[in-house]
This record gives structure tokens, C-alpha cells and sequence, in this order.
């Protein structure tokens, strides 16, 4: 009896090592030691082809080359990356398969970090230490689930989904041991599908019997693509109750707020999710954009910072994280006191110097000059600003006219050196050129003393109706916030920087005054700058400037003003 018992296992024994024989395997550690350890496991194992690499840009490049059936990665590297990272972008590039299998070795500690994860969770993960037996255990059980799901992961691979769904149907229906599996890809594959629908009824029949983050996570995604939005927040903030470090939660948190127009939640989302995930790239571009919305100066510059860093050797890297850190540079330099403008300005050059020696094509030099021009004209170095931009127009010609970043540094460097014809000349072609486009229009907007598309014209306008009304009726404190809100979108505008201006004045009339609202005045005279003194907000502008001098004299020396 013992005898047939055992029989069955040692079949299946035999059958893993035929799978292990047809695995082509890549293990990805920075140690010599290590790596030849667990080379040694695999051969016992059965694995005949066997590569490999001891740093990220090897196992990219390996990876292109090769179709590995089984990547063994370690997640500490001795590289810029983690094994974390390097599974983010072999998912990204589509150079890792369904069918194969990628396993992370970790310490205890750095798992911490990686099981919030969802989207990009890698098939296994192995604890150190690590023995011959444990490795081989989890390996066979890892291996073993892969192959009786390998056809439906085949089929996805191929983009066959009404075949993978079929496989799927036919293990669900037979009641396999990986049905639960199967029920999580039929669902992955109607997402796929662009069939948000019917795996919404997968997640909510699966959540229906036991409470899974995955299907809570699916279920949000299903409903977002549906747009419908009532329940996403609580569903998603359930899991979040349950353990905050599900990245992908925070993720989708932050799509919804977005989606709703609740930009601050948003940015807030996206601050819990970089904090999770240090190294995300894409992550810290996206905190950036939402406090670049917000107002948050600081904190949009500190995410551009971080994209920096951690962008060395990615497939994310691009001259943009450098180019985006140095125009929000000039807005903060525009406002600062004149040494923590020199402070500013001389970072992002050295950054975008940088930038240029890594990404040496012309055309980021031009992109790049267009912005140095107006750091150097943040320090008072008019001289050779004019020299930069003047250099900067000679090859404008060689940029992508489709290129609305360029185009906008083009308008703000002409502005800056007071050549404020040339760049409403762009500013107004580019409005005409994406009429269609919301966001370019919005960009636009920002850039102008006046909003220049019909939609920034009337919200302007709709705002400062509010914003003067709650200042005749003395409610003071609710017409800053309307005129703060509307600076968030037109931060240029010097009606409604004035506007705000007055108000304050008034309030501190009135009011004891605020360190506050003294450097929030100063910071809408600097964002103003000098007017012309044909310019139609002139008189008001000096009157307004000698009142806040007087309100504010005891404060410190204005002679600067």
C-alpha cells in the first residue's frame, strides 16, 4: 500500500524535472558567490540553459535576446535599481511573457516593501536564508502552478483572449485546485478586452464569498473604466483600512480624485504611493504634475528631484524630468528673494548642464537654452540671458512644431526679456493650433498676464465677479481664498493679483497683520514685475504697490519695490 502511495510522487518528481529541462532560466543577482550557488541548485534541478547577470542593464539586455521560461531575481541589487524595478520594467517594455516565471529573493525587511504591490507582483517571492531544499520546494510548487495554467497564459500572451477565456471557463467549471486563479484572469482578461463590464461581475460575484484585496482593487479599476464612481472611494479606502501599503490602491485613489476634480486629495494619494514606492519614476512625475496644479511649489519641485534620482539606467529616463524641474525653478525664482534666487537657478543649470552631456542631441540644447535664458534673467544677468535665447531661437527651427512644451519656454523666454510681442504672437498661434485641447489651452492660460482662450476668459472672469463681491460684502477672508484659487490657474494675471492684493490691504486695515499675507502681497508684485506705463493696469498698480508700502512699512525695507 505504502509502495503505490508513493508511486504518484515519484512520477511527478520525474515530470519536474522535464519541466525544469525545457526552462531556459536567467538568475540576476550582484554577487559572483551567490550567483553561482544558485546556479549550482538549478543545474541539480534539472535546468540545462542557464544564463547570468549581475546588474539591471544586463538583465535588460539579456532579456531582449532570450525568452526565459524562469527568471530568478535577487531584490537587493548593487545597482539603481531593485528586482522590484526591474520586473516593473520588463512589464512595461512587453519583454516579460505570461509564460514566464519571475521569482524575487528578498530579505525580510525589503519585502516589506514590495508586497503592496498588485499590478506588477512577481510569481513567488523566497525568503533569505536560503537552502538547496527551500529553493527547491518553492521552485517545484511555483513551477507546478505554471504549468497547469501555461495554455490560458499562452493564449494571453498571443492576445487569443476568447480562447484564454474559454480555458479559463472549462478549470473553473471542473472545479480545479487553480480555479480561484483562473477566475482572477478571466477578469484580467475582460479588462484587456476593453470589456470593463464583465469582469466588474467577476469581482463583485468573487467579493460576494470572501473579502480578496485583488478582486476589491479589480472591482475599483472595472468601476472606473465604467465611470461609474459612487462607490470607488469607500471601496478603495476599505483596503487602505486594512493595510496601507497596497500601492496600487493609493494609485487608483488618486485616478478617482482626479477624475472627480479633487486635485489636493489627489496629490495626496500620490504622496502615499511614492512613499511606498521611493523609486517609482512615473510616480514622482505624477505628485509633481498634481502639486504643480495645486500650488505646491515645493513640493512639485522636491518630485522632479526625485524623478531625477532615480532615473538613471530606467526606461523611464527622459530629458523632460530635467527640463520640467528647471521651468518650475523659474516660477519659484520669480517670487524669491534675490539670493535664494541664485541659490535656485544655479541648481537647475547644473541639472540641465547634466541633462545635455546625457541626452547630447541639438534639440535638447535648444529646449534646454530657452529655460536657461530666463533662470539667468531670475539672477540679473540680462546680458547673457538675451545671449542664450538669442542662440536658443537660431535652431527653434529645428523643433517639433507638435512640441507645446518648447513652445511655451519659447513664449516665456520672450516674455522675460521684454519682447512680450514675439511671444504673444506664439502664445496666440499655439491657443488657435489646440483649440480642441483643454489642458494646452489651460497651459496657455497660465503663461498670460490675461487668459487668452474663451473658457480661461469667462472662469476669470467668473472668479473675480465672486471674488470682488465677497470683498464689498467685507468677508475678506472667503474673497482670498476666490482670488488664491483663481491664481492656481492664472498665476500671471495682474488684474487678479492686484485683486488680491487689495483685499489684503484692506483686511489688514481692519485686521491685526500677518507675516502671511505681507509675503503673499510681495509674492504678487514679483509675479507682476514692471508694467509700462501705457499698460492698462498701470495706475492701479502703482497706487496699490504705495498703499502696500505704507500698510506694510514697519515690516522691513521696501525700497526694493
Amino acid at each position: 500500500m505504502s509502495a503505490l502511495l508513493q508511486q504518484p510522487q515519484k512520477m511527478q518528481q520525474i515530470d519536474i524535472i522535464k519541466i525544469y529541462e525545457k526552462k531556459r532560466c536567467l538568475i540576476v543577482d550582484d554577487l559572483t558567490e551567490v550567483r553561482a550557488l544558485y546556479k549550482r541548485m538549478l543545474r541539480s534541478f534539472g535546468v540545462k540553459e542557464l544564463d547570468t547577470a549581475a546588474t539591471a542593464d544586463q538583465t535588460m539586455e539579456l532579456c531582449r535576446n532570450h525568452n526565459y521560461g524562469m527568471i530568478i531575481c535577487d531584490y537587493n541589487l548593487d545597482d539603481s535599481r531593485d528586482g522590484q524595478q526591474i520586473l516593473e520594467e520588463l512589464r512595461h517594455m512587453q519583454m516579460l511573457k505570461y509564460t514566464t516565471l519571475f521569482i524575487i529573493i528578498t530579505a525580510e525587511t525589503s519585502r516589506e516593501m514590495v508586497l503592496g504591490a498588485i499590478e506588477n507582483q512577481p510569481d513567488d517571492y523566497i525568503t533569505k536564508p536560503i537552502s538547496q531544499q527551500l529553493m527547491r520546494t518553492r521552485l517545484d510548487r511555483a513551477l507546478l502552478k505554471h504549468e497547469d495554467l501555461f495554455a490560458i497564459k499562452l493564449c494571453m500572451d498571443s492576445k487569443n483572449f476568447s480562447k484564454a477565456i474559454k480555458l479559463c471557463d472549462e478549470k473553473i467549471q471542473s472545479k480545479h485546485r487553480y480555479a480561484l486563479d483562473c477566475i482572477r484572469y478571466k477578469a484580467q482578461i475582460y479588462i484587456m478586452m476593453g470589456k470593463p463590464e464583465e469582469a466588474q461581475k467577476i469581482y463583485t460575484a468573487i467579493l460576494a464569498k470572501k473579502d480578496y484585496a485583488w478582486a476589491k482593487i479589480g472591482l475599483a479599476r472595472a468601476l472606473m473604466a465604467n465611470e461609474d464612481m459612487d462607490s470607488i472611494e469607500p471601496l478603495l479606502k476599505d483596503i487602505l483600512a486594512t493595510d496601507h501599503r497596497y500601492i496600487e490602491a493609493h494609485d487608483l485613489l488618486a485616478d478617482y480624485y482626479e477624475k472627480t476634480d479633487q486635485p489636493e486629495k489627489a496629490q495626496e494619494a500620490t504622496e502615499e504611493a511614492t512613499a511606498l514606492s521611493p523609486k517609482s519614476i512615473t510616480r514622482h512625475r505624477r505628485l509633481a504634475e498634481l502639486a504643480e496644479k495645486n500650488g505646491d511649489d515645493a513640493t512639485c519641485l522636491k518630485a522632479y528631484e526625485e524623478s531625477i534620482r532615480w532615473n538613471y539606467n530606467s526606461c523611464h529616463a527622459t530629458p523632460e524630468d530635467y527640463l520640467s524641474l528647471a521651468r518650475k525653478t523659474v516660477d519659484v525664482a520669480k517670487v524669491s528673494t534675490p539670493r535664494e534666487a541664485v541659490d535656485k537657478t544655479k541648481k537647475a543649470l547644473g541639472l540641465l548642464e547634466r541633462m545635455q552631456r546625457r541626452f547630447p542631441k541639438r534639440k535638447n540644447k535648444v529646449k534646454s537654452h530657452f529655460i536657461e535664458s530666463q533662470l539667468y534673467a531670475c539672477q540679473g544677468k540680462e546680458k547673457f540671458a538675451q545671449s542664450l535665447l538669442e542662440q536658443a531661437e537660431e535652431g527653434y527651427d529645428i523643433l517639433d512644431p507638435k512640441d507645446t512644451d518648447a513652445r511655451l519656454d519659447y513664449a516665456c523666454a520672450h516674455i522675460m526679456s521684454g519682447d512680450k510681442q514675439k511671444a504673444y504672437k506664439e502664445l496666440h498661434l499655439l491657443s488657435k493650433e489646440n483649440k480642441s485641447s483643454a489642458n494646452v489651452l489651460k497651459r496657455i492660460d497660465r503663461i498670460s498676464e490675461e487668459p487668452i482662450s474663451l473658457a480661461g476668459k469667462s472662469c476669470a472672469a467668473d472668479l473675480s465677479k465672486k471674488g470682488i463681491g465677497a470683498y464689498q460684502a467685507r468677508q475678506y477672508d472667503k474673497s482670498i481664498q476666490i482670488f488664491s484659487d483663481a491664481l492656481k490657474m492664472f498665476p500671471n494675471h495682474v488684474g487678479v493679483n492686484l485683486n488680491l492684493v487689495q483685499v489684503i490691504i484692506a483686511k489688514a486695515e481692519v485686521e491685526p497683520k500677518t507675516n502671511d499675507h505681507y509675503l503673499r502681497c510681495k509674492e504678487c508684485f514679483s509675479k507682476i514685475g514692471i508694467l509700462a506705463d501705457d499698460h492698462k493696469q498701470y495706475a492701479r498698480h502703482q497706487f496699490l504697490l504705495n498703499q502696500f508700502k505704507d500698510v506694510y512699512k514697519d515690516y522691513e525695507n521696501l525700497s526694493s519695490f
